[in-house]
């Protein structure tokens, strides 16, 4: 339980906890992945395992292991060279998910619904039959959001870090084996839904953890963005007009357009000229390289050349359009 209340995401009498691996070291992962192997863990109301389901898988289409997606999942290439084709093990977990009830399978994050319709899709290919796996790919739902949302975390975590903080140590001793990961999801779901996590101090390091890095990654970031704000100096011209603005918000959109200004000339180090575009209806900004630039794209706009000389009477022009200095 959460904060003392039952969480039941997945609303069925059994519940079905799952991971599925896929190949994994090609350019095109997401476009060209293949089921590798398929990991279930069965449990009733109370989070009792009933069943687990473990089976590895032969890919129809690039059946050799790159090397990341072996050292990824410790399969070996002669353990996928005997394995079965993935609609003859889908036909086998669909038949233990019938047998228990289970309409809806829970797994976590957004890769495992891609990847088996990537996996459907290569074996349309290869001629090959795919309604089993179509049939498992329809009870297949993110439970990652949700489960998330409701622990209060301030981002997403990977299933390997979440399971570890509730104490769950793979029997496997390592992390992307099918089975393994759908235990781990079966742990947290089960804290989540059964305890009360803000008694249990490993989650909340972790939640303290990744608190601490936002923080972290935010004042970074904070920092950054000042630096390449004043990748060139305020010029004279600058530095007289921005003395005379008494409004935090105007100095804020002055330096706002000016680290835009600048994070041009970074991105484009062997420009000289650039093009300043005002577009009407609404009003907005865009910065260009004049190299790249296409006045076809910004009918009835208004163009401005600068370069790294002059930058500033558009940076001073701009903001005195939208707050002219009193007198």
């Amino acid at each position: 339980m959460i904060g003392g209340a039952d969480l039941d995401i997945l609303g069925n009498e059994n519940y079905c906890y799952a991971d599925f691996e896929f190949t994994c070291g090609f350019y095109d992962d997401r476009a060209m992945s293949e089921l590798l192997s398929v990991g279930l863990v069965i449990c009733d109301d109370e989070y009792n395992i009933l069943a687990t389901f473990y089976r590895t898988v032969r890919p129809c289409v690039r059946r050799k292991l790159t090397k990341q997606c072996r050292k990824l999942t410790k399969l070996t290439q002669e353990e996928i060279d005997a394995s079965p084709d993935s609609n003859d093990v889908m036909r086998e977990a669909a038949a233990l998910l019938r047998s228990f009830g289970i309409t809806e399978i829970g797994v976590w994050g957004n890769f495992d619904r891609p990847g088996l319709t990537s996996d459907i899709k290569q074996h349309a290919r290869a001629g090959r039959s795919s309604s089993n796996i179509s049939a498992v790919l329809k009870l297949v739902r993110d439970i990652q959001s949700e489960t998330i949302r409701r622990m209060k975390l301030p981002q997403a975590i990977n299933i390997k870090d979440l399971a570890s903080a509730f104490g769950f140590v793979p029997a496997t001793g390592t992390f992307h084996n099918a089975l393994t990961d759908a235990l781990a999801l079966h742990t947290v779901m089960r804290a989540v839904s059964t305890t009360d996590i803000y008694q249990c101090e490993g989650f909340l390091q972790l939640k303290q953890q990744r608190l601490d890095k936002i923080e972290a990654d935010k004042r970074a970031a904070e920092e950054r963005r000042a630096a390449l704000t004043m990748l060139i100096p305020f010029t004279e011209r600058e530095q007289e007009y921005f003395s005379k603005l008494t409004s935090a918000v105007s100095k804020e959109d002055y330096l706002r357009l000016r680290f835009r200004i600048m994070n041009m000339f970074q991105r484009c180090p062997k420009e000289e000229s650039f093009k300043f575009i005002i577009l009407h209806s609404p009003r907005r900004t865009k910065l260009a390289a004049s190299s790249k630039f296409e006045p076809e794209k910004y009918t009835g706009g208004e163009f401005t050349d600068y370069d790294r000389t002059n930058f500033d009477l558009i940076l001073i022009s701009e903001s005195k359009r939208k707050l002219p200095l009193k007198a």
